[in-house]
């Protein structure tokens, strides 16, 4: 059935609490634009759409008021968001079933060009002929004719366009019913999502969040209490990323489709409660351990997706200090490179099906995406050219300064203490004023980036920043490094005072471009686990030795001692060095275990220690690290992780190897060698498969 409504009577119905809005419905999303909109095609009787209205004797979950006195109730399926407006229209106020994130209250209309338009100071302060909608429709046509004497007379010669103005509470919408015991939850949903498609577009989440509140009514009412929970530690994620991790931890699956809409309440519900915990302890352990305090902080909040779901299936909380480590420079490098940058479902739907699986340790696999995609995972100073303050890599600075304890030039407080006061809260400085670079001779147009690009700022307080104004570095930088020593180097500014001149800036930017590329490619290896990081580390040391070699896993006896011959044989060097060639080059990595030998037993590294002027794992791991930067590069060493251990009285050196980012090749006298491990052993490449194999694993000609 249907009937005819004013908007006057609608409105009337929503003040006495008749038409409620079901919870599977999403807040409000409207835009300034959409509301304006609106607003003219009434005022031009223009049609507007229809009403429809679900009036059910079931009880359902509903915002906005109680069932009638007959016990029914009036579920607005369609025209939420026109019917939203038109009660801040006439109101000045939210509805008592509103949802959202704002509202918008000032808009107004022109009697003598009949424009709308929001509140804009500079064209309507003083000026008789814009009237605000709602001070007009609150009070009427009537009560402003009985005061006509005071009106202005722009307003008095245009009350036709009032009148038309005011009309607009007569005009008429058709209100389609749905009713009657027959539809069930789930079917009236159906029509709701079917007949939304028309309107503002549904996203996914929205329309599963439907799903779910047709079956499990609460689910909307506990998302939204758990998000506001979340606001006040500036974490409140929104419906859609809730809705996903509900999904991912239900299933495996972020996908809102398929085994998510099969999936039954109670088993949604048991999921809900893991997720909120699993979030919960996610929120502590960026806020407390990686620097992080709020959303703002985050280039992406997709990252946190896998992370919550993974912290869901393993109870609540990381396994190990060293998982947790590796997790927090995945989220890292996830967000640097832009993970999900594009195609972002997929890729989410991918890392999530490797947190979900039965590795209790996915990191390795998780960067091993974001290195096939991205071709490296170490930063270099040409990735920050243009880089500006909103981009992933500043987000990340800011991140690095408060690891760097960094503290504001001025005050002394430090970036990570809570500031009390405005004043006192964080922005990003220019350390070479704009003004002073224009008045130099950059162009305001034509040099933006270059003069507003991150490689230029710090962060200080809002105090500090207004203190320096436009003053040049040559002239505060001297200050801020005698009153606050070392609080310049931990925000990465290069410290030689000729680059503080103005006519220095793109020597300055270029040196601290490399600072920082620098310090981030340190601060994200200094995540991978040390040793004794993780409690489990002698026993897996145990289990690889006992499975013997393979693919990812090497022995050697020794690094240089010749058990044979009892001598040094530095030979035994090469070979170590071709080993950890072939896992860098490798798309998995790999481990080395020295000091053991090829049935899988310790043999220990004594003869080793004997052989070094430092007789101890410190000399040893000294030397290893002087053999690798010799023959193979100082870059790869952030690739590796080297950790001893005690097996059966005898040391043992582990080298964890991930992929490298770049080809590899070691130095054997005069000539560059490719190594690559496949199988159980480790290959000389010819020249022609190295070609083919650099193209296909990084994309690029040696």
């Amino acid at each position: 059935m249907h009937e005819v409504k004013s908007i006057q009577d609608l409105l009337s119905q929503i003040r006495r609490g008749e038409i409620l809005l079901p919870e599977f419905q999403r807040g409000y999303v409207w835009t300034r634009d959409q509301v304006r909109g609106l607003t003219r095609s009434l005022y031009r009787r223009h049609p507007s759409g229809h009403f429809l209205i679900w009036r059910t004797y079931k009880p359902s979950l509903a915002r906005g008021g109680q069932a009638s006195a007959d016990g029914h109730s009036l579920m607005l399926l369609d025209g939420q968001q026109r019917l939203t407006t038109l009660y801040v229209l006439f109101e000045g106020k939210a509805p008592p079933f509103y949802e959202g994130e704002s509202l918008f209250f000032d808009l107004y209309f022109n009697v003598q060009t009949e424009e709308f338009r929001f509140w804009q100071k500079t064209l309507m302060h003083n000026n008789p002929a814009w009237i605000g909608v709602y001070e007009f429709l609150s009070e009427g046509l009537n009560d402003l004719v009985q005061r006509l004497d005071e009106l202005d007379e722009v307003i008095r010669q245009n009350l036709g366009r009032l009148s038309q103005l005011d009309k607009i509470r007569n005009y008429t919408y058709t209100v389609d019913q749905v009713s009657g015991d027959e539809f069930t939850v789930e079917e009236v949903v159906d029509i709701f999502n079917r007949v939304n498609k028309a309107g503002t577009p549904l996203t996914k989440a929205d329309l599963a969040l439907a799903h779910v509140c047709s079956i499990w009514p609460e689910a909307r009412a506990e998302m939204r209490t758990f998000q506001s929970e979340m606001a006040d530690y500036d974490f409140g994620v929104d419906f859609n990323f809730l809705v996903r991790c509900l999904a991912g931890v239900a299933t495996g699956s972020i996908m809102l489709e398929g085994s998510f809409l099969k999936t039954p309440a109670p088993k949604l519900q048991a999921a809900w409660k893991e997720m909120q915990a699993a979030f919960e302890h996610l929120v502590n352990v960026l806020r407390h351990d990686a620097f992080i305090d709020a959303l703002k902080d985050l280039p992406s909040n997709y990252g946190l997706v896998p992370m919550t779901i993974y912290l869901a299936r393993q109870g609540g909380s990381f396994p190990t200090g060293a998982i947790k480590k590796r997790f927090i420079r995945w989220f890292y490098l996830a967000g640097l490179w832009a993970r999900y940058s594009g195609a972002a479902e997929t890729k989410l739907q991918q890392d999530v099906a490797l947190v979900s699986g039965r590795d209790p340790d996915p990191t390795h696999e998780l960067e091993q995406a974001i290195l096939r995609e991205r071709g490296r995972l170490t930063l270099e100073a040409s990735d920050l050219v243009g880089a500006g303050i909103t981009s992933a890599v500043a987000r990340f600075s800011y991140v690095l300064a408060r690891a760097r304890e960094a503290r504001d030039w001025f005050t002394g407080i430090r970036l990570y203490d809570k500031a009390v006061g405005k004043r006192n809260g964080l922005e990003s400085h220019h350390i070479f004023p704009r003004a002073v670079l224009y008045k130099a001779g950059f162009d305001p147009s034509a040099d933006t980036k270059v003069v507003n690009e991150l490689g230029n700022r710090a962060f200080l307080t809002r105090k500090a920043n207004r203190k320096i104004a436009a003053a040049p570095p040559s002239k505060y930088l001297p200050d801020v490094e005698e009153n606050q020593p070392g609080a310049l180097k931990a925000q990465c500014v290069p410290m030689d005072r000729e680059l503080w001149q103005t006519e220095s800036y793109l020597d300055f930017l270029a040196d601290r471009r490399r600072q920082l590329a620098l310090a981030m490619n340190e601060f994200i290896a200094s995540w991978a686990p040390e040793d004794g990081d993780d409690d489990r580390d002698e026993a897996t040391v145990r289990r690889r030795m006992a499975a013997g070699e393979s693919d990812t896993l090497e022995f050697k006896s020794s690094l240089r001692w010749d058990r044979k011959e009892s001598r040094v044989n530095k030979v035994l060097e090469k070979v170590v060095l071709k080993a950890l060639t072939g896992f860098l080059n490798g798309k998995q990595g790999g481990t080395l275990l020295i000091g053991v030998d090829d049935d899988g037993k310790a043999v220990g590294l004594a003869g080793d220690y004997e052989s070094l002027k430092k007789n101890d794992r410190d000399g040893f791991e000294l030397h290893l690290g002087q053999l690798i930067a010799r023959d193979l590069g100082e870059s790869v060493s952030s690739f590796l992780t080297v950790t001893f251990h005690a097996i059966d009285g005898e040391d043992v050196c582990q080298v964890s190897v991930e992929p490298c980012d770049h080809p590899v090749y070691a130095q054997e006298g005069q000539i560059a060698v490719f190594y690559l491990r496949t199988g159980n052993a480790t290959r000389l490449l010819p020249v022609n498969e190295v070609v083919k194999y650099v193209q296909h694993r990084w994309g690029k000609a040696t």
